[in-house]
């Protein structure tokens, strides 16, 4: 892996992804593919991401089946350097995110699971353990407590608004990850948890 973006997520406690969007597309409506920037708590960049796919068949698989779709996301590092890839098959109900390293290796998958009153993501390891999980009440909109397995919170993703008129416009948001105090690869779990986060709750938006 990268040792920039590697070095900030095994050494800092905050990261935060900034979604990216076109004037074009703000001012039509139309979307092509999601894109973001990892910063750190100082606003630097530290490195991108983005869903592979454009053309007219990406476009109407998105309008159509909109979260629910298939889909591959690749992160970098700020000097372009492959870091991670988060591959997402379609699903019905309950998403499930599966992370590889940058040369295709299995770290483990982020599943979301059915609960009453709560919004429920488990943390597995490439051995197929959980390890961590996200409980969140419905009613708690923006913040999703992270908790180990003795269920003491260990860090969290929040939802940071970019300014009340720049979310009248866009869709445009920020999420802010505290990581938790774990080994490096479940940390970047933890970060990809919080992309799948994201494209679960937050995706449509400005539609909604």
């Amino acid at each position: 892996m990268s040792s920039d973006l590697r070095q900030h997520i095994e050494q800092t406690g905050e990261v935060f992804i900034h979604q990216v969007k076109e004037w074009g597309e703000i001012l039509s409506g139309f979307e092509t593919s999601n894109k973001y920037e990892l910063q750190d708590a100082q606003g630097r960049k530290i490195g991108f991401l983005a869903e592979e796919g454009s053309g007219v068949f990406h476009f109407i698989k998105k309008q159509f089946f909109r979260s629910h779709r298939s889909m591959t996301i690749k992160i970098w590092d700020a000097a372009g350097n492959l870091y991670l890839t988060l591959e997402r098959p379609f699903f019905w109900f309950f998403s499930d995110l599966h992370v590889l390293d940058e040369s295709g290796g299995r770290l483990g998958q982020i599943r979301r699971h059915f609960a009453f009153l709560y919004k429920k993501y488990d943390l597995v390891d490439k051995q197929g353990h959980v390890f961590g999980r996200v409980n969140a009440p419905i009613w708690n909109l923006w913040t999703f407590p992270i908790l180990d397995n003795r269920h003491n919170q260990v860090g969290v993703v929040s939802k940071k608004w970019g300014g009340l008129l720049k979310e009248i416009f866009t869709d445009s948001d920020k999420f802010g990850i505290s990581l938790p105090n774990w080994e490096y690869e479940k940390r970047v779990l933890s970060l990809a948890c919080a992309v799948s986060i994201d494209l679960d709750f937050f995706e449509d938006n400005q539609r909604n």
